[in-house]
This record gives C-alpha cells, structure tokens and sequence, in this order.
C-alpha cells in the first residue's frame, strides 16, 4: 500500500490560490459520491480556512484522479506550481503534524484537530475510508493528544479566531496608541470560529457586541452568550459605520461585505480594522481603499504569526519528535499488514470455498 497526502495550504501559495480549491461540506460529499475510486483506494478530504488537502491510499493513478476532481470543483486547472505532493513516510508525518498543530498556521492551533476528526467522520460516512486510514487517522489523534500532553507547544497558542483578536489588539496600539478595550465589536456570522473570536476579544472588556448572522435565532443566541445585540443580516453593512473591529466568519462562497455598499465614516473616525477569517474570504478585499477603513486577510494574518511564533518554535523539535516515534509505530503496523496478507488471503480462500461447497451442497 502506498500513502500520499497532496493538496494546498498557507505554507505552500497564497490565500487567493488556495480559496479556489475550498471546499464546504456538500462539495465534499459531492467529489465522494461521484469520484471513480479503484476497489482498494481509501480517501480522506480535508478543507480549512487554511489548507485544502487529501489523504489516500492507493495508486497515483488515484491521486490524479482526486485533483482532477478537485480542478473540475474549482472550474479551473489543478495548480502543480502551488501544490505539494508526499509519499509514504512523509506524507504520513505531515498528517500526524498536520493534526498536532506543527502546520497550522497558527503553531499549536488546536482546533485543526476536531476538524480534522469531522473529515474523517465525512469520509467514514461516505464508505472511502478501510483499514489503513482508519489506522492513519488514529495514529494521528495519538500523536495530537501526545504533543498536547508532553510538549509546551500549545501553551499560550491559539486558534485562527483569537489570533486574529490578538492581531487587532497590535493594531489598535500601533495606530491608536491604546488596545481593544472599549472597542466596538461586530460579529459577521455566528458559527464556531467567530465564537472563539469573540471568546479571546471579551477578555478586553469591548464596550459593545453585535453579531449578525444569516439565521436570524442563531445570532440572538450567540449575542445573548457574550451580552451582546443581534441585528439583522440584511443591516450589517450599516453596522461597519460605527463599529471598530469587524471579525468575519461565514460559510459563504463568496463576500458577504461588498465595496460598493460600505458606509462612509465620519472624517475623524478612527478606521475600522475589518478581520476577514474565512476561507474563500467574506470581505471585499477593495474595501481596504476606502477611506476610514482597513482590511486584513488570512495573508496578513500569517505575516502576524510569523512574527510572534518564536515563542513557541522552541517546542516543534519534541513535538515533531513524538510524530515521528509514531510515524515508526505505524510503519511497522504497514510491513505486518503486508507481511501477513498472503495468509490473511489464503484462509478468506479457504473460508470461501467451505462456503462455496456448502451453499451448492
């Protein structure tokens, strides 16, 4: 059996390239249902804000066939350029890194393991997973759970969510002098990341929250969790012209915060620091040259980090240790399975001609 993990993410091209690729979940269960996989390919697909990637088992004519389906979802050719391809043992690490936070694009995020579990859940349920990646992906948690336990490398790490709140904070004193405390907060969509933004900006004691959401009782219900205001969906460019920092996280394939809608600001207001976190992005990325208004992306994102995360690099040496004493691990499960296929092989033969002679007795 052959392992390759191939794909894009924040450490191989661009936000704009990789928002092509995403996938949401009826994308997802759309490229299973229909993919041509060989009877002993396995499959795992996983799409973040990110990373789109994929996990397999099988040949490379199956690889092929996954990015193929992958450029025909995007409408647009696969990117070799930006793309990477590993085999065997390396693309075995990169999953169990991948899992214990050392890709993530904030180092130690824990949160890519609970979506890295939904993925396995999707392709479980869509019947493209089999013994080895239900081996891989247990492997996997094995190693996230050890990393978090015996490593420092999530301590004081955060998620995407309170990152970006973190970023908005360095914002504020560069350009204001002060942080984020008394802020005007306003959340675009009310799903699991943006509650953790709101989450991590709490902490600042910001003197107002507003959430809206496309579901009107889901952003009541998110509002009444952090003592905020729920207001209409169809209001939320209204909300940009009084509002601060303006986290957005939607599930939306396209903005939902568009250039030509966005209200002009009082010409001694302080601009408004509008936080796109979703993959493909939520925020028009020209609304970043109007006037009282600033934009950041998860490219900006990612420069942040960059300078912050030597505060925590002093821990990938152990945590990468610990993934590759289970790489080991699971190499060696690999050469049993192969080693042993020939008798496992030979007593199914067996039990299928008793079967055989009895059903015809």
């Amino acid at each position: 059996m052959t392992f390759f993990a191939f794909g894009l993410n924040h450490e191989t091209t661009s936000v704009e390239v990789t928002e092509r690729f995403a996938l949401d979940a009826d994308a997802q269960d759309a490229i299973y249902r229909t993919l041509d996989l060989g009877p002993d390919d396995e499959l795992i697909l996983l799409s973040t804000c990110n990373r789109t990637e994929a996990y397999l088992c099988g040949s490379l004519d199956a690889v092929r066939r996954v990015q193929g389906a992958l450029a025909e979802r995007a409408g647009r050719p696969w990117p070799e350029d930006d793309a990477f391809l590993l085999q065997d043992e390396a693309a075995v690490q990169h999953v169990l890194e991948v899992a214990s936070g050392l890709r993530s694009l904030v180092l130690g995020d824990g949160q890519i393991l609970a979506q890295m579990k939904d993925a396995y859940r999707r392709a479980v349920e869509a019947g493209t997973v089999d013994t080895a990646l239900h081996r891989l992906m247990h492997t996997a948690f094995r190693a996230a759970k050890r990393v978090a336990s015996e490593t420092a490398l999530s301590c004081g790490a955060a998620s995407v969510s309170s990152a970006a709140v973190a970023m908005a904070r360095d914002y504020f004193r560069d350009v204001a002098g002060d942080g984020l405390e008394g802020k005007r907060v306003v959340l675009v969509g009310a799903g699991k990341m943006g509650q953790l933004a709101l989450n991590a900006m709490r902490s600042y004691a910001p003197s107002s929250i507003v959430v809206t959401n496309r579901s009107p009782e889901r952003a009541r219900e998110v509002a009444a969790e952090h003592d905020g205001v729920a207001v209409d969906w169809a209001q939320r460019h209204d909300l940009l012209a009084e509002a601060d920092v303006v986290v957005v996280a939607t599930g939306a394939r396209e903005p939902v915060l568009t250039a030509e809608r966005v209200p002009e600001r009082g010409p001694n207001r302080p601009p408004a620091l509008l936080i796109d976190i979703a993959m493909p992005r939520n925020v028009d990325p020209r609304i970043d040259a109007h006037a009282g208004y600033t934009v950041y992306d998860l490219d900006a994102l990612r420069a942040w980090t960059d300078r912050v995360e030597t505060q925590r690099s002093a821990e990938v040496p152990e945590a990468r240790a610990v993934c590759k004493e289970l790489v080991g691990d699971f190499v060696t499960w690999v050469f049993h399975q192969q080693a042993l296929q020939p008798a496992i092989q030979a007593i199914r033969s067996t039990f299928e001609a008793i079967r055989t002679q009895e059903i015809e007795r």
